[in-house]
């Protein structure tokens, strides 16, 4: 019984380290495109196709030789949560190499949560307790201060409009991948949701980037982050994540994974000289009291 009272925050922690991983792939993108010649179908294949058979074996230890059968009454909940995982990694990436990291995770993130607040109430029937819209309230302040005021032209800058745009576009594909997600977990296990939805969307992109995987030539260190892109940020991340999903709510956890724009911002900061100035650091702050306030949410 005690232990059953911390899950909650245990499930909170979680979403959060899956967030913070996240957050480093603006980054590692960026050096990919600057020193390697790949295109965001690319990327987003490596990090599908690193983690599926990680998540394969994974599945298989967990769940047994039924790890790959589902329900078909569950079948369109399924294929959203494929489609609206692929379509996520391609416009994610497209929206990094047009735009800035910072302005990239801002847009895909930041507009994730509100869309899942006006929707998992009529999709999920979930209710959006005074705490949770007050901190979450809160977590989009902060993040708005690091990524808006901390270098706000990025936002409207006319070469910046297609991959800001593409963001929008992410945020879309997340916020349905958060509450699809969110309903198969109460009828499957976290194993065996990653593995499905991994494959499914490794096996629908690739048709569009076969030929561009038989040219590629990637230096050793390429290979090394396109790995790291697969097993660290994507299978370990999204199994966090998942597991996460089974004490959180949908709406907590497109909350929670603000912390993710918050990394990037300053990962980018660091790597790229993206600018982060003093309101920036302001906002990281109000983000980490947010961010402990959702963490205890019940």
């Amino acid at each position: 019984m005690r232990f059953s009272r911390h899950l909650p925050g245990i499930s909170s922690g979680l979403v959060l380290m899956a967030a913070v991983l996240w957050g480093t792939i603006g980054v590692v993108a960026k050096g990919l495109y600057q020193s390697q010649d790949v295109s965001p179908l690319v990327l987003s294949w490596f990090r599908l196709g690193f983690a599926a058979p990680l998540l394969a074996v994974l599945s298989y230890v967990n769940d047994g030789g039924a790890f790959w059968r589902i329900q078909k009454s569950d079948l369109g909940w399924w294929m959203g949560a494929i489609f609206s995982m692929a379509g996520y990694q391609f416009l994610i990436f497209a929206a990094v190499q047009r735009t800035s990291v910072t302005s990239a995770q801002f847009l895909a993130i930041c507009t994730a949560p509100i869309l899942v607040a006006l929707t998992a109430p009529f999709v999920l029937g979930e209710r959006v307790s005074p705490r949770v819209f007050m901190a979450g309230a809160l977590a989009l302040i902060g993040v708005t201060a690091v990524m808006g005021f901390g270098n706000p032209g990025d936002l409207v800058r006319k070469d910046y409009l297609l991959g800001n745009g593409f963001a929008l576009a992410a945020a879309s594909t997340w916020a349905a991948y958060a509450m699809i997600a969110r309903r198969l977990v109460s009828r499957y296990r976290v194993t065996q949701i990653t593995f499905v939805t991994f494959v499914g969307a490794t096996l629908f992109l690739l048709p569009w980037t076969g030929w561009s995987l038989l040219r590629l030539s990637l230096t050793v260190w390429g290979w090394l982050w396109a790995g790291y892109l697969g097993v660290v940020a994507t299978a370990l991340a999204y199994t966090l994540y998942v597991l996460g999903l089974k004490h959180v709510t949908a709406t907590v956890s497109v909350f929670l994974a603000l912390a993710e724009p918050a990394t990037a911002a300053v990962l980018a900061a660091i790597c790229f000289g993206e600018r982060l100035s003093l309101v920036g650091w302001v906002g990281v702050g109000l983000l980490v009291v947010a961010l402990m306030g959702l963490a205890k949410d019940r």
